[in-house]
């Protein structure tokens, strides 16, 4: 049985510097962690677990605090996830960046795991400076057929994957901006496979993959591995 790092939950949430909301439902809210000064865009930050209600915004507390403690605005989005229902989803991220970019312009997607796969959609709607996906879910399809967290794409749609291609990244055109990914080559969650086909699909000079060996799938998310580094030198290479 493979072993995989879970110490990024041990970490308590970080209280954000305020919240807001963008929507009637208690889902339909924005963390905001906020550095007393900065000349920096703004991070749109999305969390993963697969679309799942028990997962939320909190696992994710911990990386925007020491991003915006490294001067990066940081507004951490959470959004509703209903069985069977994606486009409440959509809906949700969509009216958050929306508002972001509304009240503060410029802004990077960060989106981890299904988070990623959020991101990467959005990107296609929004004019971004570009987007950093984490180990994201990149194919729905093959998703589905490996039963990835038993079920959970076809929780998720409500349908076959085969029947919402608009909802999956591998077949949708390229992006018109830079998309950065970083994936561990030791991903029990999400095949490091998946952004390997995904980065190849996109086959342009605006799509490219940062492999890390011997990463799993949470280290990713973590602020104390070598890996928040990383992602912060492509922040910068995108603003």
């Amino acid at each position: 049985m493979e072993v995989e790092d879970r110490s990024v939950f041990d970490l308590e949430a970080v209280h954000p510097t305020n919240s807001v909301s963008y929507g009637n439902a208690s889902d339909q809210v924005i963390d905001f962690y906020l550095p007393e000064k900065t000349t920096k865009p703004l991070i749109a930050l999305m969390h993963g677990g697969f679309w799942r209600s028990e997962f939320d915004r909190k696992h994710l507390s911990p990386l925007a605090k020491a991003l915006a403690d490294s001067g990066w605005p940081v507004a951490l989005i959470e959004y509703r996830r209903i069985i069977g229902n994606p486009d409440a989803t959509l809906q949700d991220v969509h009216s958050a960046i929306e508002k972001l970019s509304e009240d503060f312009g410029a802004t990077i997607l960060l989106g981890h795991s299904a988070g990623g796969h959020l991101a990467l959609l959005a990107a296609g709607k929004f004019d971004v400076l570009g987007v950093i996906a984490l180990a994201p879910v990149t194919d729905l399809i093959r998703s589905e057929e490996m039963d990835l967290d038993e079920g959970s794409v076809s929780d998720f749609l409500g349908a076959p994957a085969k029947l919402r291609p608009d909802l999956n990244p591998i077949e949708l055109p390229p992006l018109k901006v830079k998309v950065h990914v970083i994936h561990g080559s030791s991903d029990i969650r999400v095949p490091v496979q998946f952004s390997r086909d995904y980065v190849s699909k996109m086959d342009n000079n605006s799509t490219d993959l940062l492999e890390l060996e011997n990463i799993g799938h949470f280290e990713l998310i973590d602020p104390r591995s070598d890996i928040f580094s990383k992602i912060s030198r492509e922040l910068t290479a995108l603003s």
